[in-house]
Formats: C-alpha cells, sequence, structure tokens
C-alpha cells in the first residue's frame, strides 16, 4: 500500500477543499454588511437614549438643588438670582432693574461656567472678542459670581476679576477669565448639546451655530423667567423667577428648568414667527414646521418642574395647527380664582391677579 500524503496532487486537492470561494466570500461579506446596517440603527438609539437619561438626570439634579437654595434664601425665591440682577445698567442711575438695555436676564446665569456668546454688548461694544462675553468672566458672570456652583460644586472656583456690583473695572485677569471658558462643569452640560435650533430669534448664536449652549451661554439650561401677563383675570405664566416657591400655585405643571434648545420653542405661541397676542415671535421651524431637539425628537425637550420632578416633554399641541401648518406649542396658565397673599393692595380681601402678581 503506497503512501499519498507525500503527493503533491492529493495536497492541492486538499487545499482546494478548505480555502473559501470568491463567492463565499461575498456572501460573508453582505451577511456582516446586512448585521452591522440591523445594529447601527440600534446602537445608535442607545447611545441617544444614554444621553437623554443624562441630560434628564442632570435637570431633575438641578431642579432639586433649586428647592434647596429656597430653603435657605430669605425670599424663598425658587431660582437662584446672580447677584448682579439689580446692578444692570453701567450707564443709567441706581441700577434699576427696569433699565432700557439689561445686560442680563437670569435665564442662565444662575449657574454654570463663563459663555463666549453676545460679544457685542452694552459693556463692550463692537468688541468681537469672546473674552468680553454678555456671559463672561469679564463682565461679572463667571463661575465664581454664579449662585448655584456653591451647591452643585462645593469650593468654589476662583475669581478672575471682572466686573463686580458696583461697576470696579479693576483686577481683570485676562488668562484666568480664558480658563473659566474652558470649564468642564458636567452638571450645567447636556451630553446631546449641540447648539442652537434652526431659525431661532437669538441671532448671534445663530451664526455660530457649531456652538453649543453650554458653551455659548456657560450653561445647556433655561431657567423658566417669563413672567408676563395678559388681562386682569389670567397668569400668562406662573414662573418661579423672582417670586417664592410658596406662591408658585400649580408647581407640577410649572416649568423650573427646560434644555436651552426647548426654550426657543415656546418663547411664542405659535411657530410662524408673526407677533401671536402681542408676544414677540420666537422660533420660525422653517417649510418642514418641525423643530428637533437636542435627542432627535421633533418637539420634544427635557424639563424640570418646580415639584421636583422632570421628564422628556414633548410640546406639540395637535389639532391646533392653522392652514399653514403652524401649530400652538405653550398654552398659557388661567387660573380661575388667585390665592390672596397679605395685604398687598389696600381694601383687597381676596386674591386677584393684581394681589397675585405684586
Amino acid at each position: 500500500m503506497s503512501d499519498q500524503s507525500n503527493d503533491p496532487r492529493v495536497r492541492r486537492k486538499s487545499l482546494r477543499a478548505s480555502a473559501f470561494t470568491l463567492i463565499e466570500l461575498l456572501v460573508v461579506i453582505a451577511i456582516i454588511a446586512l448585521l452591522i446596517s440591523i445594529l447601527l440603527p440600534s446602537l445608535e438609539a442607545a447611545r441617544r437614549q444614554a444621553k437623554q437619561n443624562a441630560c434628564l438626570s442632570h435637570i431633575k439634579n438641578i431642579a432639586t438643588s433649586s428647592r434647596v437654595y429656597e430653603s435657605e434664601d430669605p425670599t424663598g425665591w425658587g431660582i437662584p438670582v446672580h447677584p448682579m440682577q439689580f446692578y444692570q445698567c453701567p450707564g443709567e442711575s441706581g441700577g434699576n432693574v427696569q433699565c432700557s438695555d439689561p445686560i442680563f436676564i437670569g435665564a442662565y446665569e444662575w449657574g454654570g461656567k463663563s459663555g463666549i456668546g453676545q460679544t457685542d454688548n452694552i459693556l463692550f461694544p463692537g468688541s468681537n472678542d469672546p473674552m468680553n462675553s454678555k456671559y463672561g468672566t469679564k463682565t461679572g458672570f463667571g463661575p465664581s459670581t454664579r449662585p448655584m456652583n456653591d451647591l452643585l460644586y462645593p469650593g468654589g472656583f476662583t475669581d478672575h476679576g471682572g466686573l463686580k456690583v458696583g461697576f470696579n473695572w479693576r483686577d481683570w485677569n485676562e488668562i484666568g477669565a480664558k480658563a473659566d471658558t474652558a470649564l468642564v462643569l458636567d452638571l450645567y452640560k447636556c451630553p446631546a448639546d449641540n447648539g442652537p435650533p434652526r431659525g431661532a430669534h437669538c441671532m448671534d448664536w445663530i451664526l455660530a451655530d457649531e456652538r453649543s449652549s453650554y458653551d455659548h451661554f456657560g450653561n445647556s439650561y433655561a431657567a423658566n423667567i417669563f413672567m408676563t401677563a395678559s388681562g386682569a383675570s389670567e397668569m400668562r405664566t406662573n414662573s418661579p423667577y423672582l417670586r417664592p416657591v410658596s406662591r408658585v400655585v400649580t408647581p407640577a405643571r410649572t416649568i423650573y428648568y427646560e434644555e436651552n434648545i426647548g426654550r426657543w420653542a415656546w418663547a411664542c405661541n405659535r411657530e410662524s414667527c408673526t407677533t401671536i397676542d402681542g408676544l414677540d415671535p420666537g422660533v420660525d421651524p422653517g417649510p418642514t414646521k418641525t423643530l428637533t431637539g437636542w435627542h432627535g425628537r421633533d418637539w420634544t425637550f427635557q424639563r424640570a418642574f418646580v415639584d421636583g420632578h422632570a421628564r422628556s416633554q414633548t410640546i406639540f399641541m395637535r389639532d391646533t395647527m392653522d392652514d399653514l401648518g403652524y401649530a400652538l406649542h405653550y398654552k398659557p396658565e388661567e387660573l380661575s380664582s388667585y390665592p390672596p397673599f397679605g395685604d398687598c393692595l389696600p381694601g383687597t380681601d381676596v386674591g386677584d391677579f393684581e394681589q397675585y402678581q405684586c
């Protein structure tokens, strides 16, 4: 019996039997490509959900911390108020909060780092320098001055100078001011924060649309500061800003904080970029009539409420669409009655809108 193990013909036949054919290789590649196409959306959805969960956790933590702030604040105010709230206009006597061109509005300066947005402001007209940002250290809104930071980042931050209460222009530190803009304060940063919505009326942010809200304002989240009213018998909003929490009648339905992209969506009743009910125009989402949030869902944003809960909320109101396809996205809180709060108005025995506002 002959030994065939060294026969070249046998070895070639064995190699041919164990090798892949071109067709088999293409089939394997096709299967791998199919699996990738199936798995990638799932992986992307998982990443998006993880970012949304982190963002929701951050905003809930901010709301909880604000209630701690409120419990320690002598006035009982529910949102930390920056010390420069009542010293906004250096060119006008008295530092009246109702000055003609206020430095800030309070939506962002309660916490966070130095922002680099809106460089052309009343203090530095025409500067176009991010170090002179309206939301930055040099204008007095660095991380050492933002009151919520004392709660969320105990130990505080180095005061790198800037515009103090009373408008002291000395002791600026360019290096420190720049460092303040590069801080990583995750509790104020939504992981999905990728910039402004299309068509928002914050034009300097739109023009820098690659910039996150966190970098522009120093914060991914905005406080509810809308304390407007219409008529003598309804509250257009029940904002906790500059108001004791005890006077928020509907805390479970009153917005406390929101992702900043969502703020632009509910700034106007109807998203047609026209004045509705006397309100200024808000977001015009363009021909698609949609505004997609940071988490990939149309008209859906993370919100925290005064009672401390937080949730992902869709603000698109169905059955309110007009002929052009624009819908309502914000419903005013209209109360049938108001609780009395002391003798705000002499001779008033029952609660009404004027007394509640006062």
